[in-house]
């Protein structure tokens, strides 16, 4: 899918994972290698006012550290019950259980694979977290890194979306 039919739509984390499986579908590095990806801190900031949560994860492969970065959108939160969170200063939050599939989010990582490849599409897609990224270009060496200028995830992210999906954050 080419960047232009993504200008008007922000995506969810399961639109962003199938967007990096369809565009590489041959890869084995990716989605096949989060077994290799230990998420070693996890950082909730809840921003009840903005009904968003800010997730920082740090992601370790291969002796490297990597800043892996999710913000919730339009999260629900709750006086009680739902999903349970302690923030950095002890303080509990609820909210309701937030889905891949209808959840807007904003991402970040800081490997050369999202930043490459899907950081400048993720910011025409509205999904990027932070400072847009400019258009890699190749050198003329290799073809583009991103044939089908789609916005996608990283290993990395990937890894941090099985995170939060099996402590049931996600669903």
């Amino acid at each position: 899918m080419k960047f232009s039919q993504w200008i008007l739509k922000e995506s969810t984390l399961s639109e962003l994972y199938q967007s990096a499986v369809k565009a590489f579908p041959e890869t084995t590095k990716r989605q096949f290698a989060i077994h290799e990806v230990k998420i070693t801190q996890l950082t909730w900031i809840p921003y009840k006012g903005m009904k968003t949560l800010f997730v920082k994860g740090i992601a370790r492969n291969q002796q490297r550290e990597y800043n892996t970065i999710i913000v919730f959108k339009g999260v629900k939160y709750l006086e009680s019950g739902g999903v349970q969170l302690i923030d950095n200063t002890k303080q509990k939050y609820f909210l309701e259980q937030l889905s891949l599939d209808d959840t807007e989010v904003l991402t970040r990582c800081n490997c050369s694979d999202f930043r490459f490849r899907f950081g400048f599409y993720n910011s025409i897609d509205k999904s990027l977290f932070g400072k847009n990224f400019s258009k890699y270009e190749s050198k003329g060496i290799r073809g583009p890194v991103n044939p089908s200028e789609s916005p996608g995830i990283c290993k990395h992210l990937m890894s941090l979306i099985k995170v939060l999906r099996e402590s049931k954050i996600t669903k």
